[in-house]
């Protein structure tokens, strides 16, 4: 029975990475082709992890959060994204790109969904994701450039000089004061 569990779990995976796989490309900034994605599914507790370009899902949390969809598309964004660089300089912009895109494609949850938390935007995951949301309104295709930088290993805190005119630290500061 688990193994029909876990066959039917990467079925459906397989299914949301073919039917999501270039819109998650377009949002993260990565050209085409794009790179052959595994899933593997395992009896372990957890929710999900990506590694290069296989991602594992536990099959307790999909066993009670079938639909979650967006916890597929979230790790697909680090299998295509592969950044060379998983840090504290870039792992909340990592983190926050791949909420950002489950966001975008309409996939947050009740327990995922990108809100403001202040003096949070850059803490990762859905209040990095609610600035990248904001700051796509203020420089369309920011989160896709920032993403080709994290990609290529060239990103650094300037980056946001360079893609949005103003360093990271003053856009934060126009995002808190936006949120009021």
């Amino acid at each position: 029975m688990g193994r029909r569990r876990r066959a039917a779990i990467a079925a459906r995976a397989v299914e949301v990475v073919a039917r999501h796989g270039p819109e998650v490309a377009a949002i993260i900034g990565l050209a085409p082709p794009l790179p052959e994605v595994r899933i593997d599914v395992t009896p372990r507790p957890g929710v999900a992890a990506t590694s290069g370009t296989t991602i594992t899902l536990h099959e307790p949390w999909f066993r009670t959060h079938p639909d979650d969809d967006g916890c597929v598309v979230h790790e697909l964004s680090h299998a295509y994204l592969r950044a060379p660089e998983y840090s504290a300089r870039t792992a909340w912009l990592i983190e926050g790109i791949a909420d950002h895109t489950r966001d975008v494609l309409g996939l947050d949850t009740a327990w995922s969904f990108a809100h403001h938390e202040q003096f949070g935007a850059t803490a990762g995951y859905q209040p990095t994701a609610h600035f990248l949301a904001w700051l796509e309104t203020e420089r369309p295709g920011a989160v896709a450039a920032l993403g080709r930088r994290l990609a290529d290993g060239s990103y650094d805190e300037g980056a946001f000089g360079a893609i949005a005119e103003r360093p990271l630290s003053e856009l934060v500061a126009a995002y808190e004061a936006a949120q009021r």
